[in-house]
């Protein structure tokens, strides 16, 4: 007898609504895409276990709260949207945890603070958007952080530093 696994759920657009259902997934999904829908109550679940998933998309759904310190437990994620969201409080520094992580998106949320140091800790990032929510802060000043275009910062409070005009006071 042939065994199967589930290894991607895609589920974007579908008009799902409610609450985010907890992510405890089976070893073999890789690729959770619940983008688009109707989540409007309730906030992003803890991540309670070492997760196997390389995408996780929650974007578009008008999610609140904010990102959780178990974040940390999607080792393994490459490509993480939360953008288009209503979720604030501050990004957490164990998003810095997530060593594998090349394609970042928080857009359009109201997350405020500052963008972690932490992050510099992700040397494979290659895409990463903070626009359009509430930061202000120097951006920090090493790579990859540095690197990304001004679009990538837009539409903040007060984000400065490269690639955006220096911050006050200093040259």
């Amino acid at each position: 007898m042939r065994s199967w696994e589930l290894s991607n759920i895609y589920l974007a657009g579908c008009k799902l609504r409610g609450t985010l259902p907890n992510f405890t997934t089976p070893d073999s999904l890789s690729s959770l895409d619940l983008s688009d829908n109707y989540f409007t109550e309730g906030t992003i679940p803890e991540f309670s276990t070492s997760l196997n998933l390389k995408v996780l998309n929650i974007a578009s759904n008008k999610l609140t709260g904010y990102i959780p310190n178990s974040i940390s437990n999607l080792a393994k994620v490459e490509r993480l949207d939360i953008s288009r969201n209503q979720i604030g409080g501050t990004i957490p520094t164990s998003l810095g945890l997530l060593l594998k992580l090349q394609w970042l998106n928080l857009s359009i949320n109201t997350l405020s603070g500052k963008i972690p140091d932490s992050l510099l800790h992700i040397e494979v990032l290659r895409h990463a958007s903070f626009r359009a929510n509430r930061l202000c802060s120097e951006i920090p000043q090493e790579r990859p952080l540095n690197i990304f275009p001004p679009v990538t910062y837009a539409h903040n409070l007060c984000l400065c530093g490269r690639p955006l005009p220096p911050c006050k006071g200093k040259k």
